[in-house]
């Protein structure tokens, strides 16, 4: 009999149990549930979770839903003035996804014009938002904060991936200032490297304050720490600074501890590279110095053509009416720590130098602040010379582009225009030069090595240019001499990457580089970017000398095909 009896209550399979099962169970006719989802608890017991702000709630059948209505009526991150229920739960997902892709727009809003957490809670700011999106719902400083770390943890990581997978080796720069209204020292380190598509990135890797002492070692400690904690302390190829002497024992100190990790490339020979912008302008700086009183003259010339705005509205009103002139170049103050604002500050000076000799005409108390005809002359004469030097400044600065094997042409460059300044007929000019000269002297030698090195790959110049600078530069023994060493270290240096590398292909070119034999790079140095000064049917000294034999060189580099 009870056998029977179970036999009995077991219902027999008929596909269709599953469908009874679902139409018997009851419908939840409330609202709130549009906007809730249903779960369950550790316990076992059943829980209503919030879609806007994740708050769980418990949801007994034998409690009801007022307690649920009431928390939706209360939300925080719940649209104002809708309905309950008129939110699907597709409303839901995407009004919490909008909602988050505001908040973040929010912040980087913040983060790129400078303004306070606090922001947020202004309510001009929120009554903005308000119209702008009725859905927007108010959040606090802490979260924008909190929003904020959040988009940095994620930035950082997808950073350090790509770090780790970068094919070659990292090249570095950092730099320390102060600051004037905190008074802290602070140190930015900045990474640039090629990826597999050989693209150029620059990625800003740390940006912090320093704790004292503020010197070489401790700074070298920062560092060291910093490439460590992002694993990439094996892949550091160079490391550039600028000349402040604790940089040269921060280099120093790096350079022991990084050589045992990653085995500098030809034993850190090539670690340290000076900044050659800043060596320029320290170059330049220097030479300023014996023109300062006419300089300081177009300083108050610039003061006062700018300082008043009714001066200044008149003097562009008579520049245009009376001379036509670009009006589009104003009169700026330069920065003096920025050699080439002053250039700038001259440059546009000049430019306006018949309006200036018009005013004193008219206005003769002006003629305290405008040059006098002496003054002009040399004022042209400085000009043009340092035109070069503000050009190649420029280029050393481009950080989107590949600049390395540029440098050693735009230094070749403004080192032969001193030298050819040291012997020319301007008497002030040559004291400037064989200044310049001197302070260029100080670094030359430091890292005219490495730069021949890399404008050697550059199928625009190869041996040939090299050759062809130090044969201007030295006699021919030591010339020789000098490209030698080159091509050696070119060759150590190639052996090195070739012992290392896991390709065993090479890069072929497609298509050949072909250069115009009319360009004038080198004779008149009217722009470094290589504009034409002759008649195209005009050979430059570059192309006689191509012509000539070549240097008997101890090394050929044959691998290399230069």
């Amino acid at each position: 009999m009870e056998s029977e009896a179970a036999s009995s209550s077991v219902q027999p399979e008929d596909g269709y149990s599953e469908y009874a099962i679902q139409q018997c169970k009851r419908k939840k006719r409330s609202k709130v549930w549009r906007e809730l989802e249903e779960g369950k608890n550790a316990q076992g017991e059943k829980t209503a979770t919030c879609k806007h702000c994740k708050v769980v709630m418990t949801a007994n059948p034998n409690s009801g839903t007022s307690h649920l209505k009431r928390h939706l009526d209360k939300c925080p991150h719940r649209p104002s003035g809708v309905e309950i229920g008129e939110l699907g739960t597709d409303d839901c997902e995407d009004f919490v996804f909008n909602m988050n892709e505001l908040r973040k727009e929010i912040v980087l809003y913040i983060i790129e014009g400078a303004h306070s957490f606090a922001t947020v809670e202004e309510k001009g700011f929120r009554r903005m938002m308000s119209k702008a999106n009725p859905n927007f719902v108010p959040f606090s400083r802490s979260t924008a904060k909190r929003d904020l770390l959040s988009m940095y943890v994620g930035d950082r990581d997808k950073v350090k991936d790509m770090l780790l997978k970068v094919p070659g080796r990292i090249c570095l720069t950092t730099d320390n200032w102060k600051s004037n209204h905190t008074y802290q020292h602070y140190i930015c380190i900045t990474a640039h490297f090629v990826d597999n598509a050989w693209k150029l990135h620059k990625r800003i890797l740390r940006f912090r304050a320093l704790t004292p002492p503020y010197d070489g070692e401790s700074i070298a400690n920062e560092v060291f720490m910093f490439l460590t904690q992002w694993n990439i302390e094996h892949k550091i190829l160079t490391i550039t600074v600028d000349n402040a002497k604790y940089n040269d024992v921060m280099v120093s100190n790096l350079k022991k501890r990084l050589i045992p990790r990653n085995g500098l490339i030809s034993s850190g020979a090539f670690f340290h590279v000076r900044c050659c912008a800043h060596i320029l302008n320290l170059i330049v700086q220097d030479g300023l110095q014996l023109i300062g009183d006419i300089l300081e003259k177009i300083r108050n010339l610039v003061k006062l053509m700018t300082r008043s705005s009714q001066r200044s509205k008149d003097f562009y009103e008579i520049t245009e009416i009376f001379f036509h002139l670009d009006l589009r170049r104003k009169l700026n103050l330069d920065m003096q720590v920025h050699w080439n604002s002053t250039y700038k500050m001259v440059d546009n000076v000049m430019y306006y130098k018949n309006v200036f000799d018009y005013l004193v005409s008219t206005n003769s108390p002006l003629q305290l602040y405008v040059p006098v005809e002496e003054e002009w002359e040399k004022v042209t004469v400085i000009h043009k010379f340092l035109k070069l030097s503000y050009e190649v400044t420029c280029m050393f600065s481009a950080s989107k582009t590949p600049t390395l094997n540029l440098y050693f042409k735009g230094a070749w460059m403004v080192y032969r225009r001193l030298l050819e300044a040291t012997q020319g007929p301007y008497e002030f000019l040559t004291d400037m030069g064989n200044r310049m000269l001197g302070k260029f002297d100080k670094y030359w030698p430091e890292y005219n090595l490495y730069l021949s090195c890399a404008v050697i790959p550059d199928l625009r110049y190869k041996v040939k240019f090299v050759e062809y600078c130090f044969s201007k530069l030295f006699a021919s023994d030591d010339a020789i001499e000098r490209v030698d060493n080159v091509l050696s270290t070119l060759r150590s240096l190639y052996d090195e990457y070739k012992s290392h590398s896991t390709s065993t292909s090479p890069i072929v070119s497609s298509s050949p580089i072909v250069r115009s034999s009319g360009d004038d790079y080198f004779d008149d140095y009217n722009s470094f970017s290589g504009r034409r000064s002759r008649p195209q049917a005009g050979r430059s000294q570059l192309d006689l000398y191509l012509e000539e034999p070549a240097l008997e060189l101890n090394m050929e580099l044959d691998v290399l095909e230069f």
